[in-house]
């Protein structure tokens, strides 16, 4: 809702669907970079955040102060399901405000700051020159094409020009988990967005994150989540 802003602590952005925009340089014409679901961005405090919706959001917004010095700017996080999993904790006490929620929370958020922190330490060379597109340009293709129900990882792999185990090998190698884990990721996050924010039934949201049906939706969700589509959208909708 706002195009720039100025906070006094450190701030947390992170894409659970759709995707933004960002630069957090003072000049109006510095360039904006874009952020999707598995990334996330860090702006210092009393920096000038300047963002742009790209596609439909929602996303996470974490707030906190410290006296460390932490890494800034856009951060990819290779341990997709660990954050994933931190997200949906972070969200449900946000949902509960209390003291013992509270204290959890700050742990939550700790050990969020902790992992960036190790990735960041711990990012294959070949990752940071940028020397191997692949995988860069197999998170685009997965973020692009996660939502069509006619998604193959043979199809992916034809046209980087591998195989599909190894495609899997250096997509893990790099991400922590398999294209498909991460195309299912993507899929059940857009998922829980649609059951919060809509009206739709869970056949038209099936359709819209790639699911062929209601039925096989609703078994990935309950295996993943724990929690049944129905339950979820009675639990977390306002």
């Amino acid at each position: 809702m706002m195009e720039e802003d100025m906070y006094k602590d450190w701030v947390l952005l992170a894409p659970q669907s759709g995707g933004f925009s960002y630069n957090l340089s003072t000049n109006a014409e510095g360039d904006f970079q874009d952020v999707s679901v598995g990334e996330l961005v860090i702006c210092p405090p009393g920096t000038l955040l300047k963002r742009k919706v790209t596609s439909p959001l929602s996303f996470i917004f974490i707030e906190f102060s410290s006296e460390r010095t932490y890494s800034h700017g856009k951060i990819i996080i290779r341990d997709i399901q660990r954050l994933t999993s931190t997200f949906t904790y972070l969200r449900q006490l946000s949902d509960e405000p209390s003291d013992k929620n509270g204290a959890y929370a700050n742990h939550l958020i700790t050990d969020l700051l902790f992992q960036i922190e190790k990735e960041q330490d711990h990012i294959p060379s070949y990752q940071q020159d940028k020397t191997d597109p692949i995988t860069y340009r197999a998170l685009a293709y997965i973020e692009q094409h996660a939502f069509g129900a006619h998604f193959q990882l043979q199809d992916l792999a034809k046209e980087l020009g591998l195989s599909a185990s190894q495609l899997t090998r250096r997509f893990q190698q790099v991400y922590k988990l398999s294209p498909i884990a991460y195309a299912t990721t993507l899929r059940l996050q857009k998922a829980r967005a649609l059951l919060v924010d809509t009206d739709l039934t869970l056949e038209d949201i099936a359709e819209q994150c790639g699911y062929q049906n209601a039925f096989y939706m609703s078994r990935m969700f309950k295996s993943k989540i724990k929690i049944s589509p129905s339950t979820y959208r009675r639990t977390y909708r306002f």
